[in-house]
């Protein structure tokens, strides 16, 4: 089972940009998974398509405190060069590039957008609310408990794609205000 990653990479992209966003970085997993290596070409090709100024990734351990170490570098460079967007490839470390960005007194969004991926519980509890590419977790997880039983039994389709994340823009992405 599959999810269109790179549509949904090139849409979040295309939507900051779209925003006015020109510097924009993606926190990422570990290379060894194929999810990670499609998002990373995907978001690599539509920062170039869309000609952004910089277009950083970072490739972590999806875990939040990996999360904030890659938050903390990103940010920590010279305003002028620092992403004014961030995508981060799972929830958790987008929250906690959030606390990282209070941390450093940034303000989101004025100061940098943030963009969520899986769009659980935690996204829409913090404050401001996360924007995200959202995808029905727990209905994903569902339907390869099926799809490994019918495998199992041989009585079902095999593998398949899944719906593609969409965009569900909330509190934590504007237009850069520098």
């Amino acid at each position: 089972m599959w999810t269109d990653d790179a549509t949904a990479v090139t849409e979040a992209v295309r939507y900051l940009a779209a925003l006015g966003h020109r510097r924009v970085a993606r926190v990422g997993g570990a290379a060894s998974f194929g999810h990670t290596v499609i998002r990373t070409a995907a978001f690599d090709a539509a920062a170039r398509s869309l000609g952004l100024a910089g277009a950083w990734q970072v490739a972590t351990d999806f875990s939040g405190e990996a999360g904030a170490r890659a938050t903390r570098s990103l940010l920590t460079s010279v305003p002028a060069d620092r992403p004014t967007a961030i995508v981060y490839d799972n929830d958790i470390m987008a929250v906690a590039g959030l606390s990282v960005a209070a941390e450093m007194g940034l303000r989101v969004p004025a100061d940098v957008s943030l963009l969520a991926w899986d769009d659980s519980q935690l996204c829409r509890l913090t404050h401001p609310t996360l924007s995200v590419m959202s995808h029905d977790v727990h209905g994903f997880g569902a339907d390869v408990a099926r799809t490994l039983f019918g495998v199992l039994t041989q009585e079902g389709p095999g593998s398949h794609t899944v719906p593609t994340p969409v965009l569900t823009p909330r509190g934590s992405t504007a237009p850069p205000s520098v």
